[in-house]
C-alpha cells in the first residue's frame, strides 16, 4: 500500500524502532493488540531506570517498544522527564543500519556536541543477554525530532524475536526551524523530509489489516533519551 510518507529507509539507514510511552504497561500492551495484527511481547525491566517493556516486530529490522512503569521498581528511579509526562504517545525513536564510529567522525567534522559510543546490555526474560552500543548528538535544540542510533553488535535483533505485527507505513517530521533541522539530518545522513510548520512534532504511521494507525509524538516534544 502506498501511504504517500516519507520512506522509512534513509540511504543505509533505517528506522530502528519507536518507543512509545504508556505509564501502566498492561494498558499500553492492550492498545496495540487491539489494532495490530498480534499482540507484544514482554521484554523485561530495566533495572534502575523503572520502567519495562513490551516489542511488538514491524519488519525483520524494525519494531515498536512499547515503554511502561515497572511496578516493582521505585518512581524515584524514572528519569524526571518521563515521570512528567501524562498520557501516552512517541517518546523518542532510534535510527540503525550505520557505523556508529563514522558518524561520530561526521558529528565531530560538523561540530556538534556529541556522546562516545557507549555500550550496554541487560538480561531477557529467557536468560539471555541482549547487548547494543549507541550514539547520539547534543544541544541541538530539536529534542527528540533527532533520533539517537544503535548498533545490536552480536546479539540478535529484538525485531526478529517478538511477534510480528504489522509495519511500519512512514514517519513524517515537523519544525518551526525545517531548514536547520533538514541541514541537521543532511549531515547525519537521514533522507527523510522535514515539513515547516508552526508547532515541532513527529508521527509514525503503522500498518495493520485492520488499516492505519498514526502515532504521534508527545507534546511538547521531549528531550528523549540522551546518549
Amino acid at each position: 500500500m502506498d501511504s504517500g510518507r516519507p520512506a522509512c529507509n534513509f540511504s543505509n539507514m533505517r528506522v530502528d524502532h519507536l518507543v512509545w510511552y504508556c505509564a501502566d504497561l498492561v494498558e499500553g500492551g492492550r492498545y496495540f493488540a487491539e489494532r495490530m495484527d498480534r499482540g507484544s511481547a514482554y521484554g523485561g525491566v530495566h533495572p534502575g531506570e523503572g520502567t519495562a517493556n513490551r516489542l511488538l516486530s514491524l519488519s525483520d529490522a524494525t519494531y515498536l517498544e512499547i515503554l511502561g512503569r515497572d511496578p516493582a521498581q521505585a518512581e524515584a528511579n524514572l528519569a524526571p522527564e518521563i515521570r512528567s509526562l501524562s498520557g501516552s504517545g512517541l517518546y523518542h525513536w532510534a535510527v540503525g543500519g550505520v557505523d556508529l564510529s563514522e558518524l561520530r567522525q561526521k558529528a565531530i567534522a560538523a561540530g556538534f556536541a556529541r556522546s562516545d559510543l557507549v555500550t550496554g546490555g541487560r538480561a531477557l526474560p529467557n536468560g539471555s543477554w541482549l547487548g547494543w552500543k549507541c550514539f547520539g548528538i547534543h544541544n541541538h535544540g530539536f529534542g527528540a525530532l533527532v533520533p539517537f542510533f544503535i548498533d545490536w553488535m552480536d546479539s540478535e535483533h529484538p525485531a526478529k524475536t517478538a511477534p510480528r505485527g504489522g509495519s511500519l507505513a512512514g514517519v513524517e517530521v515537523f519544525s518551526p526551524q525545517a531548514e536547520k533541522l533538514r541541514n541537521l539530518y543532511g549531515i547525519l545522513g537521514l533522507g527523510i523530509s522535514v515539513t515547516k510548520a508552526v508547532a515541532p512534532g513527529f508521527s509514525a504511521t503503522l500498518e495493520s489489516r485492520s488499516g492505519q494507525h498514526v502515532l504521534r509524538m508527545f507534546d511538547p516534544v521531549p528531550q528523549g533519551y540522551v546518549i
